[in-house]
């Protein structure tokens, strides 16, 4: 058959509407701007130059230079392999669309032999220029290294038997649930303007997973082919120092369950975990995750503009951190601690020890495993469900010490219940 035949012109048409609507392409726009592209110029009977694929599809100028600027083959490449991942899904198919290989247009063919697939692979192609700055990568690989060497080398032997009896970890020692220290890391994707070259790693707090960004891109379609995943996260490097500081203690809290504490992030944690087990949380308030929105029911905070604001929602009073205002290391600076103690949804127990930034969660860490500040939290808390906040003070990385602004126990009802809508009416719920 010739590309001139009217049946076989058909049919190609037919098939590679099949192909566009099955959604095997992706939802990469440029990818399906050069497939709809090839398709309609070989209907026609004509075979593209990369010059002109580069102006057409991709919006290059006139002084576009294959032998520098490998986007059009690129892209070629990743389109054979879509193909080739679509059909693989629909081996039955009797007419399959191919790229010829070194050609720039789509044949309808049928589906190969498997040894003849296997005589003619396709010749390695320049790898997509998907590209991460080494310095961001060699960052973030240092902050995980970091969490993990406390997590490998500390002594999770020892631990203080005065701070275990303070309210903070007296029902986490009580409850023979297993426990679980979640670190709060973060989701982070790429920027690639042009769609292959990631000139920059982006943090969105709207956007925590791969999944809440292919939701995103389904409501922002501009931003398709530009943010893309580059499956990872990262941890604040304050979390390795607070879990030199936390994991003696936790371990000493959970001896009479007689299993060792867990460590997980929160970026792997299912719904579920929060009502099978005690969970410590440790990290920024930002990387709060499911545990966001419970928490802040039943705080007596909210949050401000951002996470580096707290406000008493009672009396108004805001709280902070000067982390914005750019210091040349001289000037003292502010942050704040937080940390909380509430039932979980199956009468386990949650604590949160976390912080603004980096010397906060350090710090509220080592506050939380020392039994002389814990006694502080508890003369003011009152027992039972209670929430801490403390004002850190540093001086460029150098934490100058901290004090106490407030501690108060925190709405007894249940938080884990839907919110009723207003005009609902009211229930009672036992005290936590």
């Amino acid at each position: 058959m010739t590309g001139t035949d009217t049946d076989y012109r058909e049919r190609l048409a037919a098939e590679a509407k099949r192909v566009r609507d099955s959604g095997d392409l992706g939802r990469s726009e440029p990818l399906i701007r050069l497939f709809d592209f090839l398709v309609e110029r070989s209907l026609d009977g004509r075979i593209p130059r990369e010059i002109e694929i580069a102006q057409d599809v991709f919006d290059k100028t006139h002084d576009f230079d294959g032998m520098l600027d490998a986007s059009v083959r690129v892209y070629i490449h990743r389109l054979r392999r879509k193909l080739a991942e679509h059909y693989a899904r629909a081996p039955g198919d009797p007419d399959w669309i191919s790229i010829p290989l070194g050609e720039y247009r789509v044949v309808l063919a049928s589906p190969p032999a498997a040894d003849e697939a296997a005589e003619q692979p396709e010749p390695p192609v320049a790898p997509p220029k998907r590209s991460i700055n080494r310095v961001w990568l060699a960052l973030l690989a240092l902050a995980l290294v970091n969490a993990l060497a406390w997590i490998v080398y500390v002594d999770r032997s020892s631990g203080d038997d005065a701070a275990v009896r303070s309210n903070l970890w007296r029902p986490i020692a009580d409850n023979k649930r297993p426990t679980l220290v979640v670190l709060g890391d973060y989701y982070i994707f790429g920027d690639a303007a042009d769609g292959i070259v990631v000139s920059r790693l982006m943090r969105d707090f709207a956007i925590n997973s791969r999944e809440e960004l292919d939701r995103y891109l389904m409501l922002n379609p501009d931003k398709v082919g530009s943010y893309v995943d580059v499956n990872l996260h990262y941890l604040p490097v304050s979390v390795g120092r607070g879990l030199r500081s936390l994991l003696p203690i936790v371990n000493a809290a959970t001896n009479a369950s007689g299993e060792r504490p867990g460590v997980e992030t929160m970026s792997d944690m299912k719904p579920e975990i929060f009502k099978a087990a005690n969970v410590v949380y440790l990290g920024f308030l930002s990387g709060l995750g499911a545990l966001q929105d419970p928490l802040f029911r039943a705080s007596g905070f909210k949050v401000g503009d951002n996470f580096d604001e707290l406000i008493d929602k009672a009396t108004g009073r805001r709280f902070k951190s000067d982390w914005g205002v750019v210091a040349d290391g001289k000037v003292p600076q502010r942050d704040y601690g937080y940390i909380a103690s509430m039932l979980g949804p199956t009468g386990n127990r949650i604590l949160i020890i976390a912080g603004t930034r980096d010397p906060a969660v350090a710090q509220m860490a080592e506050i939380a495993a020392d039994q002389e500040q814990l006694k502080a939290i508890d003369a003011k808390s009152g027992g039972g469900a209670f929430e801490a906040l403390f004002e850190v003070r540093t001086l460029g990385n150098l934490n100058l010490g901290s004090s106490l602004v407030l501690a108060r126990p925190i709405r007894a009802e249940s938080i884990w219940q839907p919110e009723r809508p207003s005009g609902a009416g009211n229930s009672s719920h036992p005290a936590n």
